[in-house]
């Protein structure tokens, strides 16, 4: 299939964009030269041309800016080291010129004091011939000390080095967050990218796709790969096509705590049930084998308040549905199997046999005109957290995705 490279560079103020393309019909096997684009065929061009201008949409300030903002940043670390360095020559300098000063003063005082107590036959050491105190001037003051004292050099040394230890640490934590800003914008571009080129060069199902679950078994599931936050309310959507009686369980939504976190499921002798964190409300639904059914269940903690709907149509509602209940995050939402543990303890008995396709499910409870909307195929995206996507959802087991879904026809009418 298609594949899109793009590689930025940055050096300095230069950036360098390097596309290469893989198309269906030429492949580019580097990158194309104007003589070789001339050549192809102007239905390609067109194309290459779509998504060229769809690529000078997407926004490379914030990108520039982040990177430029971490390269000013590392040339301040780099002038403050050298900063550093330099203060730290000049204090081992002086550090030098002290040791030498000190060790010709002490030297000195040495021969001095040998000799005064040479010519002292008494005993009685002279005045201001005690070691370790400080001369007397002869008005009786006491004469300044030497400057760069070995303590008090070696204290400023010290003290600088902790300030430059926790000039570095700072230094360190803001690079680390530029470069997270970076790799944070790079994601998005990224998104965006691939949101432009499934746009630009169309999905492998261009008018949709179904899930198929041919036979009963307990190894063949698909998994929605959108996580799933905290909800206080939601409505779950679905087409469904049954191919045996009893339809086994199109979703169960699992967390590590509770397995029946979310689940929608009809046995083989029993009529359709929801479960939510593993209470039970059963469904006056109706679910025909061979056709394809559009199916809706609502539910909200205040109250336990729930509603089936079947065509757009409202078939039941109740309460007191695990009040007060809300349904927690970090699960897994499998399509085709009941979770009796996290992601797995699949039954045959309860696996779904037939077909899925465009499930959905939002964060609040959607209107009955939303939910008509939805069964004559429209559309609504406020507040979906699992938005039914191609590259949303991974098949396991022998399920497949297969093209077409119960709207493509209305879709093309509506074109």
């Amino acid at each position: 299939y298609n594949m899109l490279y793009i590689i930025l560079l940055l050096q300095d103020h230069n950036y360098l964009i390097s596309l290469c393309f893989h198309t269906r019909i030429v492949r580019f096997e580097s990158c194309s030269s104007a003589s070789s684009l001339a050549a192809l065929s102007p239905g390609l061009l067109h194309t290459q041309n779509i998504y060229l201008s769809s690529l000078h949409a997407v926004n490379w300030g914030y990108l520039r800016s982040t990177a430029e903002g971490l390269r000013q940043t590392v040339l301040q670390q780099k002038d403050q080291i050298l900063t550093d360095q330099r203060t730290i020559r000049e204090l081992t300098g002086k550090l030098s010129e002290c040791e030498k000063g000190l060790g010709g003063r002490s030297a000195a005082g040495l021969v001095r004091g040998r000799s005064r107590t040479d010519s002292n036959t008494s005993g009685v050491p002279e005045e201001g011939g005690m070691s370790g105190g400080p001369k007397r001037l002869a008005d009786g003051g006491l004469a300044p000390e030497a400057p760069w004292r070995m303590e008090d050099l070696e204290e400023e040394l010290e003290r600088k080095v902790e300030l430059l230890d926790k000039e570095r640490k700072a230094l360190r934590l803001e690079t680390e967050k530029h470069r997270q800003e970076i790799d944070l914008g790079v994601d998005k571009l990224h998104h965006r990218i691939s949101g432009l080129e499934e746009g630009v060069f169309g999905s492998s199902f261009p008018e949709g796709y179904r899930l198929s679950f041919p036979t009963r078994t307990n190894y063949m599931y698909a998994v929605v790969k959108h996580s799933i936050p905290t909800l206080w309310a939601l409505t779950l959507c679905l087409w469904l096509r049954p191919a045996e009686g009893g339809i086994g369980t199109p979703l169960s939504y699992a967390v590590p705590a509770q397995p029946n976190e979310l689940v929608l499921l009809q046995g083989l002798h029993t009529p359709t049930e929801l479960l939510i964190n593993d209470k039970v409300a059963q469904l006056p639904l109706n679910l025909s084998r061979g056709s394809w059914q559009h199916v809706c269940v609502s539910w909200s903690q205040k109250g336990g308040v729930w509603q089936a709907y079947q065509g757009g149509k409202l078939r039941g509602e109740g309460h007191a549905l695990a009040t007060g209940h809300h349904i927690r995050p970090g699960g897994v939402l499998i399509l085709g199997q009941e979770q009796d543990s996290l992601g797995g303890g699949f039954d045959a008995s309860q696996a779904l046999v037939g077909e899925l396709s465009q499930v959905g499910l939002w964060d609040r409870v959607l209107s009955s005109s939303q939910v008509a909307s939805l069964a004559r195929c429209g559309r609504v995206p406020q507040g979906s957290v699992a938005a039914w996507t191609e590259n949303g959802v991974e098949v396991h087991g022998g399920a497949t995705k297969d093209p077409g879904e119960p709207c493509s026809k209305h879709n093309r009418r509506s074109q």
